[in-house]
């Protein structure tokens, strides 16, 4: 996991949020949050293997659920449609697959087990579940405000990594727990 691209694909988002929907405010808080992600891209190895897939989400995820909006016009997620949360979802997976795969240790220690793909399974699970209930505010917000965009974009990303943890919790409740019928 380079975390040179994971600051600069953070750096990309903020920058595309900002031209798309300038608002200072919102502009530093992002620039404080990329500053957060930064530490940890950078630190990374003194953490918990997990943390690569946070930050890969956060950083490659991120940037491709934001692309496919380019083309719409909206990066607003508020403004749901099916069409708009499909090209979401597909950027994010096409974006951040491969770094995920190929450099998550998490990932690479699950792939020496046999569970690669289960755990990407269920941390995508508790990704789109995370982003579901990470959507359901942004019902009640007024649209055409721009700072509904970063709130959209934030909140994603933050269900996005509360999805993951949980889903994380519930898979090492499962593998330590003893099927009382085996003994």
């Amino acid at each position: 996991m380079n975390p040179d691209l994971i600051l600069l694909t953070c750096l990309a988002q903020v920058a595309i949020l900002e031209w798309q929907s300038p608002w200072d405010t919102g502009l530093m808080s992002a620039l404080g949050t990329v500053a957060v992600v930064a530490m940890f891209a950078f630190t990374r190895l003194r953490w918990g293997a997990h943390l690569d897939m946070y930050l890969a989400m956060i950083g490659w995820g991120g940037l491709g659920m934001l692309l496919p909006s380019l083309g719409t016009g909206s990066l607003c997620h508020h403004s749901f449609h099916w069409s708009h949360y499909g090209m979401m979802s597909v950027g994010m997976w096409v974006f951040s697959l491969i770094p995920i795969w190929r450099e998550a240790r998490c990932i690479e220690a699950a792939r020496a087990e046999g569970r690669g793909w289960n755990l990407l399974l269920l941390d995508g699970l508790g990704m789109r579940i995370g982003m579901g209930l990470a959507h359901l505010p942004l019902l009640w917000l007024p649209m055409g405000d721009a700072r509904v965009a970063w709130f959209a974009q934030g909140s994603m990303l933050a269900g996005m990594g509360l999805g993951m943890m949980v889903a994380q919790w519930c898979v090492s409740v499962w593998e330590r727990q003893d099927v009382a019928a085996m003994g």
